[in-house]
C-alpha cells in the first residue's frame, strides 16, 4: 500500500515539475436553467477549480472543481403557477484543451461529466392569490437528490481572466416514483461564466 501512495505522489510531483500552468481558479456566473417540460428560470453558480496540465508538451488540462449551482424551472397550468428552486453542490470533472491565439488570448473548449447532490429543493405553487410550498428533496419529497450529467463549455482566456459559456445536460430522471408513461423530468442549464486563474 505504501508503494502505491509513493507512486501517486511521484506522478503528481512529476506533473507539477513539468507542467506549465497548474493552479487554482474561481468561477461565477448566471444560469438559464430549465427542467424537461418546464420553462426556464434564472439562477447562478459560484465555485472554484484546480487546473492540472496533463502534459508539458500539450495544453490539455484536467479541471476538477466544486460549485454551488442554482437550477430549477417554472410552469403555469390551469391557473396554477409552479416554481421549482433547486440548489446543488456540484463536482465537475472536465477536460479542456487550450488553443493559444497569441500572448494575450486563448480559446478553451471543455467537456466532461459532473456529479451533483441536491442540498435544497422547494416547490412553490400559487393559485388565486394563495401560495403554498413544499420540500422536494426531503424524505417525502418528489425528487432524487443525486444528479449526473455532461458539461460542455467554450471559454476564452485573456491573460488569466476567463469568460465563457456552456450547457449542463443531465442524464438523471429526477422523480422518485416514476412510472412507465409518466413525463420524465431532467435538469438542463445554459450558463455564462467569468472568473480568474491564479
Amino acid at each position: 500500500m505504501k508503494k502505491i501512495y509513493l507512486f501517486i505522489v511521484m506522478v503528481f510531483l512529476g506533473l507539477n515539475l513539468h507542467a506549465q500552468d497548474n493552479g487554482f481558479g474561481v468561477r461565477a456566473g448566471v444560469n438559464i436553467a430549465s427542467m424537461t417540460n418546464y420553462n426556464s428560470k434564472v439562477g447562478l453558480h459560484v465555485g472554484g477549480l484546480y487546473r492540472l496540465q496533463l502534459s508539458s508538451s500539450t495544453p490539455i488540462f484536467f479541471e476538477p472543481g466544486v460549485m454551488l449551482q442554482l437550477k430549477g424551472g417554472k410552469l403555469t397550468r390551469e391557473g396554477v403557477s409552479s416554481t421549482l428552486n433547486l440548489a446543488y453542490v456540484e463536482v465537475p470533472a472536465v477536460f479542456a484543451y487550450r488553443f493559444q491565439i497569441n500572448d494575450t488570448w486563448a480559446i478553451q473548449p471543455a467537456l466532461g461529466p459532473y456529479f451533483a447532490f441536491g442540498v435544497s429543493g422547494t416547490l412553490k405553487q400559487s393559485f388565486l392569490g394563495q401560495t403554498q410550498s413544499g420540500d422536494l428533496f426531503g424524505a417525502n419529497g418528489a425528487l432524487k437528490r443525486g444528479d449526473v450529467g455532461l458539461k460542455i463549455a467554450l471559454g476564452a482566456l485573456i491573460k488569466r481572466v476567463y469568460v465563457g459559456f456552456g450547457y449542463d445536460l443531465s442524464f438523471v430522471n429526477l422523480p422518485k416514483n416514476y412510472a412507465e408513461g409518466d413525463p420524465k423530468i431532467k435538469n438542463g442549464s445554459f450558463y455564462i461564466s467569468a472568473g480568474y486563474n491564479f
